[in-house]
Order: C-alpha cells, then sequence, then structure tokens
C-alpha cells in the first residue's frame, strides 16, 4: 500500500517515519481513501501503544504521513527469526497491544488487521500497535469495503470480519487471541503446515473449526493463559473478554509468569526457555552486520556503542576470571 522512508522533521529535529501512498496505487480512489482513513484514525489517539501521527500531508499527488519513528523489529520477525516466545513474554506482549488498542475502541476505530507483524517491540522496552491501513471508523458514514466483502490476514481472521459482517472491537481481540496462540505456539491456530493451508482452507477452519488449546500441544502450559487464549479465540461474541477484564487477567498472568520483555524463547518440545548470553548476542551482531546506531534494517537491534559495552563486559569478566585463577 505505502513506502516508507526515515526523515527527519527539521521545524522540531526530530527523527520520523514518512508513509507514502504507493506510486503504484496514486490513481486509485479506494487505496488513497483507505491511506488518508488511517492517518486520521490515528491522529486521533495518543497512547504509548499505538505508534502516533504527526502529520498528515499530500506530495506530487500522493498522500503521506508523517509518524513516530519506532527503532526496533516486529513480533513477527521475532518469531520468525527465533521461533515460539515465553508464555509470559508473550502475555505482556498482547496485554500491551490489548491496552494500546483500547484506546482505539474509545475513539471508535477498530484496527481490523493486528497480527504479529503489526505489533512491533521498541528498543526502549514497549509495545507498539501499528498499520491501521484497514481500520474502519465505527461512526463512518461511508465505508470503502462492499456488503459481504472481508478485508484483513486470514490467519487472525474473526469469522464475523471472514462472513463480511460489521464488526467492532471484538473482532480485534479475536485477532489478539490468534497472535498470542502463534506467539507461544510459533504457528497460526489454524495452519497444518500441509498443501491444504491454502487461503479458503484456513478461513473455513476459523468458520468451522473446533478451537485449538494451548495446554493440550505444549507441555505444562500454563492453564489459565490458555483458557484466556481460547476464549478470546471463541466464535461466539459474549464469550470473548472485554478489553478491560482482558488487560486484568494478563496483568495477573505477567505477575505469576514473570513475563517481560525484550521476550525470551522456548523450545516447544520441552517448553523450557533460552535465552541469548553476551558472546552470543555479539556473534548474532557480527553476523547480522550491524554498523552503528542509525542501522534501521529488520532485525538490527544492537548499536555500536552497545557492541562496545557488550564487549568490554565480556573482557572484564575474563580479566576478573584470570586474577581469581591467579590468586588461587
Amino acid at each position: 500500500m505505502g513506502e516508507v522512508f526515515e526523515a527527519v522533521d527539521s521545524s522540531l529535529g526530530r527523527r520520523v517515519a514518512v508513509k507514502v501512498l504507493s506510486q503504484k496505487h496514486r490513481e486509485s480512489k479506494e487505496f488513497k481513501i483507505r491511506f488518508e482513513r488511517e492517518g486520521r484514525s490515528l491522529a486521533t489517539m495518543n497512547h504509548k501503544h499505538v505508534v502516533q501521527v504527526y502529520f498528515i500531508g499530500e506530495h506530487e499527488g500522493r498522500p503521506f504521513l508523517a509518524m513516530e519513528y519506532l527503532d526496533g523489529t516486529d513480533v513477527g520477525q521475532v518469531i520468525k527469526r527465533k521461533g515460539p516466545l515465553h508464555p509470559g513474554d508473550a502475555a505482556e506482549i498482547i496485554r500491551q497491544a490489548a491496552s494500546g488498542l483500547q484506546e482505539t475502541q474509545r475513539v471508535g476505530v477498530v484496527h481490523r488487521d493486528v497480527k504479529p507483524s503489526n505489533l512491533v517491540l521498541t528498543s526502549s522496552g514497549e509495545v507498539k500497535v501499528t498499520d491501521f491501513g484497514l481500520a474502519k471508523a465505527l461512526q463512518e458514514d461511508m465505508s470503502i469495503t462492499a456488503t459481504g466483502v472481508f478485508v484483513g490476514t486470514p490467519d487472525y481472521l474473526a469469522p464475523e470480519q471472514a462472513m463480511g459482517d460489521d464488526v467492532d472491537a471484538s473482532a480485534d481481540i479475536y485477532a489478539l487471541g490468534c497472535s498470542l496462540y502463534h506467539m507461544c505456539s510459533g504457528n497460526p491456530p489454524f495452519r497444518k503446515g500441509g498443501s491444504d493451508d491454502h487461503y479458503t482452507a484456513v478461513v473455513r477452519r476459523h468458520l468451522k473449526s473446533e478451537r485449538p488449546q494451548l495446554k493440550n500441544m505444549l507441555p505444562n502450559f500454563d492453564e489459565a493463559l490458555s483458557d484466556l487464549c481460547r476464549r478470546m479465540m471463541s466464535r461466539r461474541l459474549d464469550v470473548r473478554p472485554k478489553y478491560g477484564e482482558l488487560v486484568d487477567a494478563l496483568g495477573d498472568i505477567v505477575g505469576r509468569l514473570g513475563g517481560r520483555l525484550p521476550p525470551r524463547h522456548v523450545d516447544p518440545e520441552t517448553g523450557l526457555s533460552h535465552t541469548t548470553g553476551p558472546l552470543s548476542v555479539v556473534q548474532e551482531a557480527l553476523e547480522s552486520g550491524v554498523a552503528d546506531a542509525h542501522d534501521v534494517r529488520p532485525g538490527a537491534g544492537v548499536s555500536t556503542a552497545q557492541l562496545l559495552m557488550i564487549v568490554a563486559g565480556v573482557l572484564a569478566a575474563g580479566v576478573l576470571l584470570g586474577l581469581s585463577f591467579a590468586s588461587s
């Protein structure tokens, strides 16, 4: 839908992300409306867990948004690179995202495309909900989605959205449940990994299949988190929790499981978590080719300054260890 550039707001001297409607959609009235609607939707919000829009404009017939620059990576990339997340950490990501989406509900906006790749983990350890390109203001008189036509990503698609019905905040809660399942298991809930994973088959499973349960698939999985995830993915809107209940329940689970950010990963067969030590952090950063603090490629999360600090810490530990052996 758009192209994104790193830029500097010269009036305030701050780094921003500029999202411009792509050239190929310049003449498309529908895409232009969607793009401008994204900007209007975001501009009405000011929440620490929702990406902030600073300015909306147009250049050579192409609308653009100047947005908060996010220094980090999205959850989808984190899972793709290292696999499932620690359940407590996944719960904390969903808790923060739900807190942000609760604000979107307050201003009458449904995101309609919540998924791990639209949840960004910032370098400061916060979750930001991004990409409201499919958002629909509930109070809008005009809808650019025809009746009976759905939009969204099939892996996280609420049944009512797949049917082309009008949707409210509960559709985003359903998508959060599917995202939580994906974070904990390493796969979306209705993907089987075979040839029968085409678009319509996945949508059909959302509509008709039994809801999978994390506690039945993963060893020693927290029962309360599994049950909450299943409720979030219920076909019945009245069974899904509201945002307030969801944020509170996840807060209790995060506290009990010791959830934290940045997230840890687990071995799906044993359920045991594994973390990255200082030496492997250095190696990973060097292999990814991180150049400096302004490297913003996907997956780059360690600056030169951070690398130097890590290396210095490792060297200092080695010196102390050597002194210890020398004195013994």
